[in-house]
């Protein structure tokens, strides 16, 4: 069985929160993704940086990086859902975009910033899904990064039967030699901060996250090839 075949196996169609009058959450977790992203990326000449999304699903976030200074002629997306892939296209149809599994891509070029934004979690198969992480470490530029948003537990317990949780134990050892930063539980876990927004208190959601025992085991990873 080859890898793309395995990854339909394995691979589940993730899906996304819509924001509304009465679902304010998915416009905190952008909020909260974008201080974060402008924290981790304060250093770094977007304009000149070659940028890699693995994983890009419809090109939400790839419209956050260019909205940061990342130049379109610079992105390389690769998205292995079609339909996902399609929209994609339709929203950014001048940068360059594969539809394939990763682990099947030949990149011609190394990048400076490489992400994988909640990817990693949708590939329930261990092998596959470190393998691609493997695959995006080694993609990225001398002194570039990878940036990685998932869900971490180390025991990798299935949250349910699409998502799989990862090892911040096993994603350290597979990146020994690298500098590996880690923004832990920035995120108050997503029943708290939605049952907030139903009752319209979502300005208590700072405050609440602020505490940590409410917060989820959602972390920012940043890789850096500082070997």
């Amino acid at each position: 069985m080859n890898d793309l075949q395995r990854m339909s196996e394995f691979y589940s169609n993730r899906k996304s929160n819509e924001w509304s009058i009465f679902n304010c959450y998915p416009f905190f977790l952008d909020c909260k993704q974008t201080l974060m992203m402008t924290k981790i990326l304060n250093t770094v000449n977007l304009e000149k940086s070659k940028y890699l999304d693995i994983g890009a699903g419809e090109g939400n976030f790839l419209l956050k990086m260019i909205s940061f200074g990342v130049k379109h002629q610079n992105i390389l997306a690769v998205e292995y859902l079609e339909k996902r892939y399609e929209i994609l296209q339709e929203k950014l149809p001048h940068i360059k975009s594969i539809n394939d599994n990763f682990l099947n891509v030949s990149l011609e070029n190394k990048y400076d910033i490489v992400t994988l934004m909640a990817v990693l979690t949708s590939i329930t198969n261990n092998d596959l899904r470190y393998s691609l992480f493997t695959k995006a470490l080694e993609s990225i530029e001398e002194d570039g990064m990878l940036i990685l948003y998932d869900y971490f537990d180390d025991n990798e317990i299935f949250l349910n039967e699409n998502y799989r949780s990862l090892s911040l134990d096993k994603v350290k050892k597979l990146a020994t030699g690298y500098t590996v930063e880690v923004h832990k539980n920035v995120y108050v876990k997503s029943k708290y901060a939605k049952g907030l927004c139903k009752l319209k208190l979502q300005s208590l959601i700072p405050f609440v996250e602020s505490l940590k025992i409410f917060n989820d085991s959602y972390h920012f990873v940043v890789v850096t090839n500082a070997r």
